[in-house]
C-alpha cells in the first residue's frame, strides 16, 4: 500500500472517529423509606433498569450511590455532591429520582438538570402504588420512568 493510501487511510479514520459520539447522563436514586435506614432491594431494581435503560439506548451512564434520606435537606445536600460529581465526570446531564415507600412504592419523583449549568430542565412525578414483592410491577414502573426520562432528553 502506498504512502499517500495510508495517509488517506489514517485520516478517514480520524475523521470517523470525530464524528461518533454519546451523551453521558448520570443519575442518582435518593430512597426516602420509614420502614428502614438500609437501600433495600426494590431501590436497586430500579437502579439496575435504568443502568440498561440508558445503556441499550446508546447513553454513556454513571450514577452516583443509591442513598437513603430523612428529609428534603439530605435531598439537597445529596444532589448537590452529585451534580459536581456529574460535572467533574463531563457529563451532560443530571437525573435525581426520589423514591418513596410506605408498604409500597407510592411515587417517583425525579428531575433532569444540565450538570454543566446545574439549571433544571425538567422536573416530574410518577404516581402509583407497587408492592414491595412485586419485581414485575418494579420493573414495569422503571420502564415507564425510563420512557419520561428518554422524551426529555430527546426534546433537550
Amino acid at each position: 500500500m502506498g504512502k499517500t493510501k495510508k495517509i488517506g487511510l489514517i485520516a478517514g479514520l480520524l475523521l470517523c472517529a470525530q464524528l461518533c459520539f454519546a451523551r453521558q447522563v448520570s443519575f442518582q436514586i435518593i430512597q426516602h423509606d420509614d420502614r428502614t435506614q438500609d437501600v433495600t432491594e426494590q431501590s436497586l431494581v430500579i437502579e439496575d433498569e435504568l443502568l440498561n435503560g440508558f445503556f441499550e439506548t446508546g447513553y454513556i451512564v454513571t450514577n452516583s450511590p443509591t442513598v437513603v434520606s430523612q428529609s428534603d435537606e439530605d435531598d439537597v445536600v445529596l444532589y448537590n455532591k452529585a451534580l459536581g460529581d456529574a460535572y467533574e465526570g463531563s457529563s451532560d446531564y443530571f437525573i435525581q429520582i426520589k423514591l418513596f415507600y410506605n408498604n409500597a412504592l407510592k411515587q417517583i419523583d425525579w428531575s433532569i438538570a444540565s450538570a454543566a449549568t446545574g439549571k433544571i430542565i425538567k422536573k416530574s412525578s410518577i404516581k402509583g402504588s407497587v408492592v414491595v414483592d412485586d419485581e414485575k410491577g418494579m420493573k414495569k414502573i422503571s420502564s415507564k420512568l425510563i420512557s419520561e426520562i428518554f422524551d426529555t432528553l430527546k426534546k433537550a
